[in-house]
């Protein structure tokens, strides 16, 4: 059985590229763990965010994040940081461009944790980060974390092994730091340090594998979301309107649901036919449809760059597990 972290040792995270707050509703799952910042640059992932957590500042821009600015939004302690760092660098889908590519961030995440000095972090991206560069970078990676003094396990889980109805892979990197205690920010000593993490590869992409001492290899072990195809019932609109905005009765649904609604359009004889009211109306259901389609186009981008919180979940118990252990050792 797994040793619980008590309510005093609950540990204190920072939440970088948080998306829609995939990672953070993981140890929420798990328990033991309290964000006290989030970092997201997209608009509509902050409006997500900020329904969700309203009590957790966001700080919009990753570069901005040091010392100083923590404790200007009351966070002067973190004991670890989480990042579901940007994957297009490394996805097999795209250029793989990896340590020139602009969007790769692990040196801005490198260098906060030289500020910070947390006890442990977390890290999750697509599997092609173990090849990126004929398996450099992630070569590097572990490189980086063994110059700060982290021991190191890596592994790949799948939303497929939580339940999903999809494969989703993706690749978690758990560093910990048996020599540090919590990090009081406000204390810190401002030092940037010059890491570059250039390329990485090496691994494994089964089993969680450790970079340093001997191998210590864990095995981890649907919801379909169906969209209202039409309208009917009492909707508040004419029933010769009823079938041009499909689910108009279930805004809320369409904001789950993973395809863009469709909208059946009249000619401009049949809305010169309607009655100056209806074409009023229709035209309103013509641009709610629009604003609704932008909306979902956002959430679709945000669930597709989202960490499934099931996953983080495991991830979370497997570094609880860790730090019961580094606990008993000290």
């Amino acid at each position: 059985m797994t040793q619980q972290i008590t309510p005093q040792d609950t540990q204190k995270v920072l939440d970088l590229c948080s998306g829609i707050g995939g990672f953070t509703q993981g140890h929420l799952i798990s328990g033991g763990f309290e964000t006290v910042a989030f970092c997201e640059i997209n608009s509509y992932c902050q409006q997500v965010l900020n329904l969700r957590f309203s009590h957790i500042p966001i700080i919009p821009n990753i570069h901005d994040i040091t010392v100083e600015s923590l404790a200007r939004i009351g966070v002067t302690e973190v004991d670890g940081i989480i990042a579901g760092l940007p994957c297009p660098p490394f996805s097999l889908a795209g250029k793989r461009l990896a340590s020139i590519d602009e969007r790769n961030l692990f040196g801005e995440f490198f260098r906060i944790i030289c500020e910070v000095r947390p006890r442990w972090a977390i890290v999750e991206n697509v599997p092609g980060l173990l090849t990126a560069e004929g398996s450099e970078f992630f070569r590097s990676i572990l490189w980086q974390f063994a110059q700060m003094g982290f021991d190191v396990e890596w592994g790949i889980v799948s939303a497929s092994q939580v339940g999903a109805v999809h494969l989703r892979e993706r690749v978690w990197i758990i560093a910990t730091n048996s020599q540090s205690s919590r990090r009081d920010t406000s204390r810190s000593q401002y030092s940037p340090c010059g890491t570059n993490a250039a390329s990485v590869g090496g691994g494994n992409n089964c089993n969680f594998q450790r970079s340093s001492q001997s191998d210590n290899s864990v095995a981890y072990g649907a919801r379909a979301i169906t969209q209202r195809t039409s309208c009917g019932g009492d909707d508040g609109f004419p029933a010769l309107l009823d079938g041009c905005l499909l689910g108009v009765t279930g805004l809320t649904d369409w904001l789950c649901a993973s395809t863009i609604p469709s909208f059946n359009r009249l000619t401009r004889n049949e809305v010169a036919a309607l009655t100056p009211n209806c074409q009023k109306e229709y035209r309103q259901l013509y641009a709610e449809y629009l604003a609704i389609r932008r909306q979902q186009t956002e959430q679709i981008k945000a669930l597709g760059n989202a960490i499934v919180p099931q996953c983080a979940a495991l991830i979370f118990e497997r570094l609880k597990r860790i730090l019961s252990q580094l606990q008993k050792d000290s």
